[in-house]
């Protein structure tokens, strides 16, 4: 008498069938939320601008332009240094024979 046993792995459980699935709509209440207060992109903006109407985009071109003036000031210094250095240069010594 050898009986054999058998070992179901992991059956999946059974879920009841609800054919009333059409009658939940979860979208409501995320709508609800949003009519509620300030228009988020208002708020965004709001925030990203200032009462003189200046944005990020603005204030990147005036650190561009800021950025190339400096640039070209520490061009014109270097330029100087060069000129002062090679004009103070100290002349080599005569050689005594």
């Amino acid at each position: 008498m050898s009986a054999r046993r058998t070992v179901a792995k992991n059956p999946e459980p059974e879920l009841p069938e609800d054919d009333n699935d059409d009658d939940i709509d979860l979208g409501d209440d995320e709508d609800d939320d949003m009519d509620m207060g300030m228009d988020m992109m208002d708020a965004l903006g709001s925030m990203l601008t200032t009462e003189e109407g200046d944005t990020i985009a603005t204030a990147l071109v005036s650190l561009k332009d800021a950025t190339e003036r400096i640039a070209d000031s520490l061009e014109m210094q270097n330029k100087i240094l060069v000129k002062i250095l090679s004009a103070v240069k100290p002349t080599p010594l005569p050689k005594d024979e």
